[in-house]
Parts: C-alpha cells; sequence; structure tokens
C-alpha cells in the first residue's frame, strides 16, 4: 500500500539517520556525490529533478519517483512539466511503467491538493483583513502571481452591468491599455457574455484575442458570480503555452467564489 507523502518523508527521514549510524567514508560519499549532483549548476535544480524524475520512472523505483516528485514540487516544477517529463518517461521506459505512471500521478495530485488547501487558506486570510476591497483584491493579485510559477499577469475586472463592459481594477503585471472591455471582445469578453470560465492554452490560434503584451501566450478568465449574476473577472496570463490544467480551474474557481462575498 502506498505511503502518503508526509509518512513517506517521515520515513525516508528515519531510515536515512539509520544508515548514517553505521556509514563510513563510501556510503558518506555517495550520499554526499547524491546530494550534490541535483545543486543548480549549468541546469538549474528543477531541470536536473526532473531528468532524476525520467530515470527513475524508466527505472521503475518507486521510492525514487516519489522522492523526485517532491522535490521537484518543492522547486517549482509545474503541472504541466511534470506531465511532459513523464511522458518522456513513458516512451523510454514503455508500457511496463505504467503502474508507476498511475502512482506518480497519484502522488503529485495529492502534492497539488496541499498545495490549494493551503493557498485557499492565506488568500481567505487576506480577505477576512481589515484592508479596504481594493486592497484586498491587489493582495490576492499579487499573492497569486508570487504563488503560482505560471501566472505572469493577473488581475481583476468588474462588471458594469448599464453599459455591458467590464471596467479594470487591481492588477498586478505589466500595464495594460485594455482598461475597459465590451461583452464578447476578447477572451475576458466572451467569458462574461457566456458567464463560463474560458482557457485559451495558446492565444496565436485565437482569432477574437485582446493582445496585451507579445509575451503572453495563454490566458485563463474566471467569471466571479453573486446571485447567480457576473459581477466581475479574475484574469490571468501566462507567458507559457498550455500551463493551465483542471487543477488551475479547480483553484480559480474557489477564489472567485470567494471574492465574490466582499464584491
Amino acid at each position: 500500500m502506498k505511503k502518503k507523502v508526509d509518512e513517506f518523508k517521515k520515513e525516508r527521514e528515519h531510515l536515512n539517520e539509520i544508515v548514517m549510524k553505521y556509514a563510513k567514508k563510501h556510503i558518506k560519499r555517495f550520499y554526499n556525490l547524491d546530494t550534490n549532483v541535483y545543486l543548480d549548476g549549468a541546469l538549474p535544480r528543477k531541470i536536473k529533478e526532473l531528468l532524476g524524475l525520467v530515470s527513475s520512472l524508466v527505472l521503475r523505483c518507486d521510492d525514487c519517483i516519489e522522492y523526485h516528485l517532491i522535490t521537484s514540487h518543492e522547486n517549482g516544477v509545474t503541472s504541466a512539466e511534470i506531465e511532459e517529463a513523464l511522458s518522456i518517461g513513458l516512451i523510454v521506459g514503455g508500457s511496463i511503467v505504467i503502474p508507476h505512471l498511475r502512482r506518480a500521478f497519484e502522488i503529485w495530485d495529492e502534492l497539488e491538493e496541499k498545495k490549494m488547501k493551503e493557498l485557499l487558506e492565506e488568500i481567505e486570510s487576506i480577505l477576512n483583513s481589515s484592508k479596504e476591497k481594493d486592497k484586498k483584491l491587489k493582495s490576492v493579485c499579487e499573492f497569486l502571481k508570487t504563488n503560482v510559477e505560471h501566472y505572469d499577469w493577473v488581475g481583476f475586472y468588474i462588471v458594469n452591468s448599464t453599459e455591458n463592459e467590464l471596467i479594470l481594477g487591481p492588477f498586478v503585471g505589466e500595464e495594460t491599455e485594455h482598461v475597459k472591455i465590451k461583452f464578447g471582445e476578447g477572451i475576458c469578453g466572451q467569458a462574461a457574455e457566456r458567464e463560463n470560465l474560458f482557457i485559451v492554452q495558446d492565444v496565436s490560434k485565437e482569432s477574437n484575442y485582446l493582445s496585451c503584451s507579445p509575451k503572453v501566450k495563454s490566458e485563463i478568465v474566471v467569471p466571479i458570480f453573486k446571485n447567480e449574476k457576473v459581477i466581475g473577472e479574475l484574469d490571468i496570463d501566462s507567458h507559457k503555452t498550455e500551463p493551465f490544467t483542471q487543477w488551475d480551474e479547480e483553484f480559480l474557481s474557489k477564489v472567485c467564489e470567494m471574492v465574490g462575498q466582499i464584491l
């Protein structure tokens, strides 16, 4: 039976302490090499952890897979990057690694669920603070941009229902000329008009798109509801192609539910 991440970490630490109790120079040297080879160098540590993950999957070492998933998560590797790395391991290792692939995604899901819970708790704390409303929204934008690696521009749009348009509210990132957006225009306008979450994984393939910066490669827009009406949106741009997953949809939908309570 697979051990939970926290149990795995605790057991690994305990067993390493026992090894070091008896280890002499040869084992200690190997342990030291194993630690140092993953430090930042010509390749950044997150890339090295992904290389370790792929190798572990091909070798079908479940403990090694779990360790590199944990360290990858700690070093800011995204779900999209994990999926690509595990895809390479599957191609190299073949169908025999599929049982290990399943367990790998189960572990990653546990790590991401824990991350979501912790992030939502912090956002709830921001929204429950004594700050005025716009400062709360600005703090949420700053928190999201700082804590989710592929969120490069984060901002809120507020609905002006008399004009059927969106008005730019607090945001973090480069300045944008799109301070007012009509319903139906661009990704934000389409999300407001349809009253649905809208994801574009590659903006170059979207015809109805309002460009803010050539750096932007993808966008996700999540409506904010109150009394079953759209009152605003959370708009996030990324400088990566195809970075958004079901995790982002679930997480940002919960964020918008919380924000809706203060608007």
